[in-house]
């Protein structure tokens, strides 16, 4: 029986918007590096992300938002001090909440389905890793989108220092299903990671399921799981 459900954010919930992506890259040139091409700066910042994820991911991790921002500059031989880094972090977010990621569903229907879990007594938690945006900035477009209020806490590996597929990640979700009286047999992670979601999930037995949003609806399957 399922009576707690752990949804991914990125890729399950939501897509970046290629519109912040964009700026971003235009900020980095105009403000920081006017030197570098846009494409190298484009090169860099996927390199670095891919990185960063790798790393995060063998090693059960979460380097920072403000490090991998660092790593970034570096790689033009810039240096800069963490209140720096901070102050082009809020920069950045300023922007992202301006362009913020792009819902995979329709908003209505989202909330129909998560208030019908609800109702029912299911409830629900966000269990992300994180990268260049802080889990706190994501927590802000769950505000934004109205969405926040359907969860019951909410799990960002920057905010842990650790990520998906690591046994810390899953513990801590066990011991805040714990809180609100929940046990592991009744929680389902969903996710749309094979590694990081149905991995991770399954070597903290805990059940899990692979959806893929090209293929198959969050929504739908939300449904089905409430009719049962």
């Amino acid at each position: 029986m399922v009576n707690h459900i752990s949804l991914d954010f990125w890729n399950t919930l939501m897509v970046s918007n290629k519109k912040f992506s964009k700026l971003r890259l235009d900020y980095l040139k105009n403000k920081h590096l006017p030197n570098i091409s846009i494409d190298e700066l484009n090169y860099q910042i996927e390199k670095i992300g891919d990185s960063s994820d790798r790393v995060n991911m063998s090693k059960g991790i979460s380097i920072p938002s403000v490090e991998m921002y660092s790593r970034f500059f570096l790689e033009f031989g810039v240096k800069l001090s963490k209140p720096q880094l901070n102050e082009i972090y809020k920069d950045l977010e300023k922007i992202f909440l301006r362009y913020p990621p792009i819902l995979l569903y329709n908003i209505n229907e989202l909330k129909n389905s998560f208030g019908i879990l609800k109702a029912q007594g299911i409830t629900l938690n966000i269990s992300s890793n994180t990268a260049f945006i802080k889990g706190n900035t994501l927590k802000k477009i769950l505000e934004h989108y109205g969405l926040i209020k359907y969860f019951d806490f909410l799990i960002f590996s920057d905010e842990i220092n650790s990520s998906k597929p690591a046994l810390k990640f899953f513990q801590k979700l066990e011991e805040s299903c714990k809180k609100i009286n929940v046990t592991k047999n009744n929680i389902l992670h969903i996710g749309d990671s094979f590694e990081a979601d149905i991995i991770g999930a399954k070597s903290s037995k805990i059940k899990s399921r692979l959806i893929d949003h090209k293929k198959e609806s969050l929504i739908d399957f939300i449904l089905e799981i409430s009719n049962k």
